[in-house]
This record gives C-alpha cells, sequence and structure tokens, in this order.
C-alpha cells in the first residue's frame, strides 16, 4: 500500500503592516492562510483578505477557522466578512472563531473589533488568552505570548505531525520568548523595520535575529513589512538575519507559499483571474 504524507500548506495573502504599507497597499494586507487536510485557517484577516482569498482561488466559503491576534485593523478589519463566508452567507452557524481579548471585547487601549451579532455567527468562539490550546481540524493551536501596544496582543503556535510551526505578530521582543516558541521548526516573524529603525511595540531585523538565536528553529520567514523595511529591501534584510543567526531566512512575498512536511520548501502561486468562473456565477 502506497502511503501518501501529507503537507501543511501555508499561504501569505499579503507580507505589509503597518500604517502606510497597508493604506497604500505597497504590500497586500490579507494576512495567511494555513491548510491541511482537515483545516483550513485565516490567520490575522486585515484589509483585502475576502478580495485576495478569491483572486487567488481560495474560497473563503471553505475556511473552518479564524484566528485574530489583536486588534489593529492590519491584523483585524476583514474578520466579519470572513466570518460571513465561513458561515456560508450567516445561513448556517459553522466554524471557530479564535481571537484576543481586544477584538471580542475591547481592553483599555482598543475598542473592540467584533459586533455582538458576528461574535454570534461561528459555532464556536474562544477568547484567545496565553496557553489556551484548542484542536481546528487536524491542527492543534495553542495561544502564546506577544507584547505589542494592544495589550492583548498574542501569537499562535500550530503542533502538527510533523512538529511544530509558530506566528509571532506584532510584538517587542521579550526574554522569555523561548518558553513559548522554542522547539518550533519554523517560525514567521512581523518584522515591521529594519535594524536600527526601532519602534516601540515593533519588530526590526535585530530583534528578529534575538529571538531566531534563541529559540533555533530549523528555518524562519520575516513578513509584515512597513515601509521603512520595504524601502530598505526585506530580502537583504533576511539576508542579514541569516548571517547573524546561521538560520535560513526568507523574506515572504505577496502570495508565497510554503508547504510545512518532512520538509519546508516555497514556491509562488498564479492569479487565478476569472473570478466569475470561480465562484460559478
Amino acid at each position: 500500500m502506497i502511503v501518501v504524507e501529507l503537507s501543511v500548506e501555508i499561504i501569505f495573502l499579503g507580507t505589509g503592516g503597518g500604517r502606510f504599507s497597508m493604506v497604500t497597499q505597497k504590500r497586500r494586507t490579507g494576512g495567511i492562510r494555513i491548510i491541511s487536510s482537515k483545516s483550513n485557517i485565516h490567520v490575522d484577516p486585515g484589509p483585502g483578505a475576502l478580495v485576495y482569498s478569491i483572486e487567488m482561488g481560495l474560497d473563503p466559503r471553505k475556511i473552518n477557522g479564524i484566528l485574530v491576534s489583536h486588534a489593529h485593523p492590519d491584523h483585524s478589519n476583514d474578520v466579519a466578512v470572513m466570518i460571513e463566508a465561513m458561515s456560508e452567507g450567516t445561513t448556517i452557524k459553522r466554524g471557530v472563531l479564535l481571537a484576543s481579548t481586544s477584538v471580542l471585547y475591547g481592553n483599555d487601549v482598543c475598542e473592540k473589533v467584533l459586533s455582538k451579532y458576528h461574535q454570534s455567527i461561528p459555532s464556536e468562539v474562544y477568547e484567545a488568552k496565553i496557553g489556551f490550546s484548542m484542536v481546528i481540524g487536524d491542527l492543534e493551536v495553542k495561544v502564546c505570548k506577544a507584547v505589542h501596544s494592544d495589550p492583548s496582543t498574542i501569537g499562535f503556535r500550530f503542533r502538527t505531525q510533523y512538529g511544530d510551526f509558530a506566528y509571532i505578530p506584532d510584538s517587542e521582543y521579550f526574554d522569555d520568548v523561548e518558553e513559548y516558541y522554542g522547539g518550533v521548526r519554523l517560525i514567521i516573524l512581523s518584522v515591521l523595520r529594519p535594524g536600527g529603525k526601532p519602534w516601540e511595540g515593533h519588530m526590526t531585523s535585530v530583534d528578529a535575529a534575538k529571538i531566531i538565536n534563541k529559540i533555533k528553529p530549523e528555518k524562519a520567514i520575516i513578513t509584515h513589512f512597513g515601509m521603512h523595511m520595504i524601502m530598505k529591501s526585506p530580502e537583504s534584510e533576511a539576508r542579514w538575519i541569516e548571517n547573524e543567526t546561521g538560520v535560513p531566512t526568507i523574506a515572504a512575498r505577496d502570495y508565497m507559499k510554503v508547504r510545512f512536511g518532512k520538509s519546508i520548501d516555497f514556491s509562488f502561486m498564479e492569479k487565478q483571474m476569472d473570478l466569475r468562473r470561480f465562484l460559478n456565477y
């Protein structure tokens, strides 16, 4: 009998972050889609998540989980419309929403993002507190620490049959990062700015290198680039990080696909231009 090894796909529907990258769409801000045999999860659906999903032939009606790390619009703007897509236009209660306290309820800094109406649509809604874990499809998701201007911000760690990968959204470096992200094979870091351009609550290339040196993943990806990073060149910053850490580091590009299995491989998707055919109109 032939045994087929099924990998997890991680698709970047945008690699932009911060205000100016978002409002200009210099880099897209649609978030990340994670697809396995039983999971179809959208992480941080920022502006364009719905449109860019359709453009790439990734039917938003097939998602069964939405994860939102914090309340800022470049991470959460399209969460309501993605909930409506996940629920077949609100015709059925379906899917899981795992979102930060700020997204669901607000906090001292941020107003809540989602209305009670939209929170009532998924079949399951969970507040993402550090240490909480759950299974969506065939992926275990664990909520991890992040340090950002939205104090409710959290990261996500994913457990698969091939080991773990993790995503740290906007965050400063913090000393106990290894406690939450140590042992992952792949780390995805939101690196807003290049080295020498620090901004409180965000990560620079120097911070990324410190994190990678602590957790020693097999490979690293940097994404969520602000305008300073885009003008400096994310690729050159990725090379600098790799030289500092010895860990192969990739600067993500819009529509990059990562195949996470026995190996970790990278490729790029092509746009699906005929949207009417995709939607069966």
